[in-house]
């Protein structure tokens, strides 16, 4: 038997896995550098041993390709302490493993609202450089942009949602939450890939609304309904592994690349903006520039959201100083 020793684990996994000992998964998907586990009928673990480390997964040290190792259909016992191939092919140690947060932290004060603004500028010219694949030509329209000299007019997909993605963005920065929840009918699940395009896109929205229910206590107490109501939707509209992203992505959990550009973006922390983004950008054919482009949409909300709260607070404490009325006798 192959034994291979995890370096690093989510801290859902470590949680699921204290609860289902013993558990048989099977091999769903095997890759180069990478393999999903699933469990029942819905439920994916990722081990990984080179790509970024995704909630309810694995990392473990380096070594040549699973394609040989591991193959679809394959059951695997799942226990707290390793998990182990059922024909004694290999084992994934997961003694010593370090454990990683998947969720994002409030280990820092939200930025102050003209940092989100112009982080959020620098983040659209960074990405309005890189290639216009997946939904990436609607970013001067989406993130009301210039066009650029020369570019193309996209590609079918992009062309097809471009109406039903302005009306989402309309409609999340009025608050119109119920609309916006059926024009997510039309998006969900639409686009190339083992994660659709506007799956990545709508991903960026849902963590961003998290983000903004934790950073800001008692202020956004419907987002937890919405965001599940939108990962509902992906479970019959979606690939597998989109749904289970969108579902991480509703309870505010993502990849640890992900999570670095969201911290950078959102909290008050140190960080190359375009190093960070650089890696969100590598991922899949197009799914890393999706997500970019959702997450320019949902930071102008976030800003736009929290300048009107300040406002309001404001206003508040203006009323509150001025002289009132003596009661009558």
């Amino acid at each position: 038997m192959r034994t291979l020793n995890a370096i690093t684990a989510a801290d859902d996994l470590l949680e699921f896995l204290g609860t289902h000992p013993g558990e048989r998964s099977r091999i769903h998907s095997v890759y180069p550098h990478a393999l999903n586990l699933l469990v029942g009928e819905s439920t994916l673990i990722t081990i990984t041993n080179r790509a970024d480390l995704t909630p309810m997964g694995l990392e473990l040290s380096p070594s040549e390709s699973f394609a040989g190792l591991a193959r679809a259909g394959e059951e695997i016992m799942l226990g707290t302490e390793s998990l182990r191939s059922v024909n004694a092919a290999f084992e994934v140690n997961l003694e010593g493993a370090s454990v990683w947060q998947s969720n994002l932290r409030a280990d820092h004060p939200p930025r102050p609202i003209e940092e989100i603004a112009s982080l959020r500028r620098r983040l659209a010219g960074w990405l309005a450089s890189q290639p216009a694949t997946g939904l990436m030509p609607l970013l001067p329209r989406l993130a009301k942009l210039p066009p650029r000299i020369g570019q193309a007019s996209g590609n079918i997909y992009s062309r097809y949602i471009a109406e039903d993605l302005a009306a989402l963005t309309g409609a999340i920065n009025a608050s119109d939450w119920e609309h916006a929840q059926t024009l997510a009918d039309r998006l969900v699940g639409f686009g190339m890939g083992s994660t659709p395009s506007c799956d990545d896109f709508l991903a960026a929205y849902l963590l961003v609304l998290k983000a903004a229910e934790m950073l800001h206590p008692g202020r956004f107490g419907w987002v937890s309904a919405f965001n599940r109501a939108i990962a509902r939707k992906a479970e019959n509209r979606s690939t597998l592994l989109s749904a289970n992203m969108l579902r991480h992505a509703s309870a505010g959990k993502t990849g640890r690349s992900h999570q670095r550009l969201l911290r950078t973006c959102l909290l008050n922390v140190k960080d190359d903006l375009a190093d960070a983004a650089s890696q969100v950008f590598g991922h899949g054919a197009s799914s890393g520039g999706d997500f970019l482009l959702g997450l320019l949409c949902a930071m102008e909300w976030y800003q736009n959201a929290i300048s009107e709260t300040s406002k309001k607070g404001e206003s508040a404490w203006v009323a509150l100083q001025r002289p009132q009325p003596a009661p009558g006798i």
